[in-house]
């Protein structure tokens, strides 16, 4: 991809080696957009994004001394902001698993009652509500993984995926379908417990 290079960016980081603090504002303020629009590939929410490249921009200013030795910084800065973002979306996905374990001793100890069946059948319809709010690409993936029991290998070979694709668009869809369930007023005990979303 073509981006216009800095004048005398050479210069430009060496100041910041130097500990520069109005070339590095520069240097983030003409990266930051490129770097944007680069990582949304990962399908992360935008604050994440953003949180990610803060970090990336930290990590550059923390190591300007090894600036001296960077040919191309452009590629620097891209590798270390897609680290940042699959760190990010690894914590994502520790945090589903996480809270799915923690729930799971819930399930054993909640007595059912008819009103709990109630708020079942209720929950489940508001999952087919976010559901039929979704993209298809999303939807269809959620399906395929929720309904038909695939696994993420099977369902990137069958759509022409990748797996990491399928991955970030499962978790997007759990994400929405929680989000939907909480804007109803569903706690997230009663989302684990009646609707195995997960």
């Amino acid at each position: 991809m073509f981006f216009n290079q800095l004048h005398n960016e050479r210069a430009l980081l060496d100041d910041i080696a130097n500990g520069d603090e109005r070339a590095f504002s520069v240097l983030f303020a003409h990266y930051y957009p490129f770097l944007f629009s680069v990582v949304k590939r990962f399908s992360l929410d935008d604050s994440d994004v953003q949180e990610a490249l803060q970090e990336t921009f930290i990590q550059v200013w923390l190591n300007r001394d090894r600036l001296a030795a960077v040919e191309n910084i452009q590629g620097w800065l891209l590798r270390i902001a897609t680290r940042r973002c699959r760190e990010v979306l690894r914590k994502t996905l520790l945090r589903e698993r996480t809270a799915l374990q923690a729930n799971a001793s819930v399930e054993e100890q909640v007595k059912v009652t008819p009103e709990h069946h109630m708020q079942g059948g209720e929950i489940k319809r508001l999952v087919q509500e976010a559901l039929d709010q979704m993209p298809e690409q999303r939807r269809r993936i959620y399906l395929m993984s929720r309904e038909m029991g695939l696994k993420p290998a099977e369902i990137a070979e069958q759509l022409s995926l990748s797996v990491s694709t399928v991955k970030n668009t499962l978790v997007i869809a759990l994400k929405q379908i929680r989000e939907h369930l909480e804007d109803a007023g569903y706690a997230l005990i009663y989302i684990y417990f009646f609707y195995n979303i997960l």
